[in-house]
């Protein structure tokens, strides 16, 4: 949760609960309710509710937002800005989704240890900066960028890693 006190927006950590049967939007808002009603809080004092894209949050007529907003009706429902981000990118123009074809070539390399090991010895009789590439995430929007960097710091090492494995992923890095 975001408040301010002393002029300054701070950020702490609400509570955390189990929800024990069932997941809808009312058994998610249920918990919330006693925490308010437990710590004297009130939804009045609420601005606004950001929420992630799973199902029981999303939904205008039964969502968590609506589910608030029934109570409350002032609260704002916003969609949180960590999650638009790999939203956004599956309608990207061609020649970035090109770009970011490397980041699945990475992603492929990762997932086997057997490949990881290989990768990573070839990266020190190289002598490279890096022997290990980043995972990536599409909830951690910031690592796309982490992850083109360490790739472009590795290229060479990967172009040949691909090539020896005679891989499809290798055309990736003909230039």
């Amino acid at each position: 949760m975001r408040y301010v006190k002393d002029d300054v927006i701070k950020e702490d950590f609400l509570f955390c609960k189990p929800l024990r049967t069932t997941t809808k939007a009312a058994d998610v808002k249920k918990p919330v309710d006693n925490f308010f009603k437990n710590n004297s809080l009130s939804w009045y004092k609420v601005s606004a509710v950001c929420s992630d894209g799973a199902p029981i949050m999303l939904g205008r007529k039964s969502g968590f937002g609506a589910v608030v907003k029934a109570d409350a009706p002032h609260i704002i429902d916003t969609h949180c800005i960590l999650h638009r981000q790999p939203l956004a990118t599956k309608t990207l123009p061609p020649k970035l989704t090109e770009v970011l074809k490397i980041v699945d070539c990475v992603n492929y390399k990762r997932t086997s240890a057997l490949r990881h090991c290989i990768f990573s010895e070839l990266c020190k009789e190289m002598g490279s900066e890096f022997e290990v590439l980043l995972y990536h995430s599409n909830i951690r929007w910031l690592s796309r960028r982490q992850v083109l960097n360490r790739v472009f710091a590795v290229r060479v090492e990967l172009a040949l890693f691909f090539q020896e494995h005679q891989q499809c992923h290798a055309d990736c890095f003909k230039n």
